[in-house]
Order: structure tokens, then C-alpha cells, then sequence
């Protein structure tokens, strides 16, 4: 009887050692989206760093791929993590990622991050004149605050006669800039659907 008693507490107390080793995980997953073609994106890279207590560089944990839906999962053991990094890439794709404090995590439920990310495209600006005239110009409608952006101030062209400058977009956006040709009426508003993972001209003849 004494020997039965000493087994269950021991069984009892590797069940609770389980149950708790396993409670020492996040469960990290979600769903990527192709906002330009509005389908789930397969084939995105989904990488997962974090940083300890004992060293706030990043360090990468795992490197995931969606799958067909999109999806992507994994288990990251509890340690002695201070923050978790995410980053979304994939060719052709603006990339997008977060990251958070152990605050922000659940042990007991799903951690679920979903990105919506573009493809990329480019409208080329494309001018040409008679070489006497001055144009300014300057974008109305597109991506912003990327490093690969056109600025959006205005510009001004002096004498040109063929020129063309690219601008990169979200794919399947608007792309808008406004024109005024100096001491003439020709000005206006020109505006292009960008194709994604291509080029879309918006042509400016004066």
C-alpha cells in the first residue's frame, strides 16, 4: 500500500512537471495575405528572432515558409526571452514585421500575428518635351515612407526632352501625380492602376 501511495504522488507530481514544461511555450502563428490579388501569400519567409535578458541583440530563432494558405506556426520556448521579433519577406514583396514584449504573449492561447503585404510595381513618370520649357510636378497618389519611394515634394524639370523617372507602388494601386508646364495652360492630374511586379507608364507630352 505504501509503495502504491509513493507511485501515484510520483506520477502525479511527472504529470504536473509535464503540464508545466509544456505551458512554457508560445505558440506563434498566423496567416499572410497578398493584398494586391487579395489571396493568402504561400512561399513568404517568416522569420522569428528575439532577444534575452542577457543580450538585446537579436537573435534568429527560426526561418519559416507559408504554406499554400499562408499559414505558418511554431513553438518558441519560454527561456529567458525579453521581446520577439517577426519579419515578412518575400521577393518582389514589401516586406512587413512587428515586434513585442513577453507582455503582449499568452502562454495558455494562440499567439496570432497576420500580415497583409503588397507586390511591388513601378509607374515610370515619363516626360518629353521640345526641350524649352519648365515643368513641375509632383505625386499626388502612391507609396510613401519607403526607402525606395519617390519623394513627395515637388520637382521641377528644366529643358528636358526625354526623361523619365520610376517610382515604386504597391501593386494593383494608384499611382497620381499632378503637372504644371510653366507660363502655359497645359497642367493637370494624371493617374496610372500600377501592374503589379511591372512597369505602368504615366506619359507627360508638352
Amino acid at each position: 500500500m505504501k509503495n502504491l501511495v509513493l507511485f501515484l504522488g510520483a506520477l502525479v507530481l511527472i504529470l504536473s512537471f509535464s503540464c508545466k514544461k509544456k505551458n512554457l511555450k508560445y505558440t506563434i502563428k498566423g496567416t499572410i495575405y497578398d493584398s494586391s490579388f487579395n489571396v493568402p501569400l504561400s512561399g513568404a519567409k517568416v522569420t522569428i528572432y528575439v532577444t534575452t535578458t542577457s543580450n538585446s541583440t537579436p537573435v534568429q530563432k527560426v526561418a519559416l515558409t507559408t504554406d499554400a494558405s499562408g499559414n505558418y506556426s511554431y513553438e518558441l520556448e519560454r527561456e529567458k526571452l525579453q521581446s520577439v521579433i517577426i519579419s515578412v519577406d518575400k521577393e518582389n514583396y514589401f516586406s512587413d514585421g512587428m515586434s513585442t514584449t513577453l507582455d503582449n504573449l499568452s502562454l495558455d492561447e494562440d499567439n496570432t500575428f497576420n500580415y497583409n503585404i503588397y507586390a511591388k510595381s513601378w509607374a515610370r513618370v515619363h516626360f518629353v518635351s521640345d526641350g524649352t520649357k519648365t515643368i513641375k510636378y509632383y505625386k499626388q497618389v502612391g507609396k510613401n515612407g519607403c526607402s525606395e519611394c519617390c519623394p513627395t515634394g515637388e520637382i521641377q524639370l528644366n529643358n528636358i526632352t526625354d526623361y523619365s523617372v520610376y517610382c515604386i507602388n504597391n501593386g494593383n494601386t494608384q499611382y497620381q501625380v499632378f503637372y504644371d508646364v510653366q507660363g502655359t495652360t497645359n497642367n493637370g492630374t494624371l493617374s496610372v492602376n500600377t501592374v503589379p511586379f511591372d512597369t505602368t507608364e504615366i506619359l507627360i507630352n508638352y
